[in-house]
């Protein structure tokens, strides 16, 4: 358990670019790093690295479990790093192909960083969000990604009125799945 939360504290430096920690500084250059775009209340834009925590790949799909943030607008209470745990398919011949085969924030795999509920709409708590938005994720494809608008709109497959309210956390978390399929691609194909 140690041994996890060190790594979820030293993704947390690293993704908010953190230089100045002494402690295990060496320890956490090993955990490999992606660029995606935070955007803030109103689609303010800023670049951002998100932490891959682990990597694991089979003939089939990749797991990652990923560190980034998400909802910044927020009292550090009821904020915190979002963790992630994805699977990308890597058997694809084309890797626009390549699909989300799994998502979750929970499960004991990932942490939903989000306020729960949403402070405006109560009834967009972590259970709704997962499904009416993150499971809506699965099967879209790296093409959906890079076909995606940009803040405020959604890949094709997710109901847009479902999440009308949830603008940041949902745009935030379609940037670091676009951003980690362009490291996954690079890796993988």
């Amino acid at each position: 358990m140690r041994g996890r939360i060190t790594a979820l504290l030293l993704a947390a430096a690293l993704a908010a670019g953190l230089s100045g920690c002494s402690a295990g500084t060496e320890e956490a250059e090993q955990y490999p790093t992606f660029p995606y775009t935070h955007y803030s209340s109103g689609g303010t834009q800023e670049a951002y690295q998100a932490v891959i925590l682990f990597e694991q790949s089979n003939s089939t799909f990749t797991s990652y479990q990923v560190a980034f943030s998400s909802c910044t607008c927020r009292d550090a209470i009821v904020n915190y790093y979002s963790v992630a745990y994805v699977e990308l398919l890597n058997n694809k011949d084309d890797p626009e192909e390549a699909a989300v085969r799994a998502i979750t924030f929970g499960e004991n795999r990932g942490l939903w960083g989000d306020s729960n509920p949403n402070y405006y709409r109560s009834e967009y708590t972590q259970e709704y969000m997962d499904e009416n938005f993150v499971q809506a994720l699965v099967r879209a494809e790296k093409a959906d990604f890079d076909a995606w608008g940009g803040y405020g709109t959604q890949v094709q497959g997710v109901d847009v009125d479902a999440v009308a309210g949830a603008t940041v956390s949902t745009s935030n978390i379609t940037s670091m799945l676009q951003g980690l399929f362009a490291y996954h691609t690079e890796h993988y194909y």
